[in-house]
């Protein structure tokens, strides 16, 4: 009987100092981890191209929509098509564009919307507030903002849609401020 228990003491001692296995064990510990890491980076880097994308497009639309005096349909149809593009190859079922013609009118500069338009989005609401101190008395501003939301591709169960949005100002080119044409 004793023998038996020496024997048993003795496979215990060898099985404890043999670390043949240990680099598998710690492999199938740390591979998710570094799993997670490489996602996250792919994504967090994925949603930084898209955010400057956006900002590409905001510039894009603001700047197409400044170069004449009054704007028309084709014209703004045009400058949202060019915006919607700047996205590409991403998808642009969720781009938006809000576009505010801003007037300064008063002897104070009190700010105004004279005109809007908002194609798949919701008008911001501070625009206005943003663009304090852009303009004085009978000048005005071009306010372009645009809206996307982005889906990471993995990491979309921890974090859900991102909500990103991008504001511009621009100056009209040829005149003071910038008209809207209806028709």
């Amino acid at each position: 009987m004793r023998h038996k228990i020496f024997n048993i003491f003795s496979l215990s001692k060898r099985f404890a100092r043999n670390d043949s296995g240990v680099a598998a064990v710690e492999a199938a510990f740390l591979f998710p981890l570094l799993l997670l890491l490489l996602c996250g980076t792919y994504d967090t880097g994925r949603a930084l191209l898209v955010n400057q994308k956006l900002i590409n497009s905001v510039q894009t639309v603001a700047d197409l929509l400044a170069r004449e005096d009054e704007v028309s349909d084709d014209e703004l149809n045009e400058a949202i098509a060019a915006g919607r593009l700047s996205l590409m190859p991403y998808a642009t079922a969720s781009y938006g564009v809000d576009v505010a013609g801003i007037e300064f009118v008063g002897a104070s500069a009190v700010r105004g919307v004279d005109w809007r338009d908002t194609v798949n989005a919701e008008p911001n609401d501070n625009i206005l507030t943003d663009a304090v101190g852009l303009g004085q008395q009978g000048e005005g501003v071009l306010g372009v903002t645009v809206t996307y939301t982005h889906t990471p591709f993995f990491s979309n169960v921890f974090t859900g849609d991102i909500e990103m949005q991008e504001v511009a100002y621009a100056r009209g080119r040829r005149g003071l401020f910038i008209t809207r044409l209806n028709g």
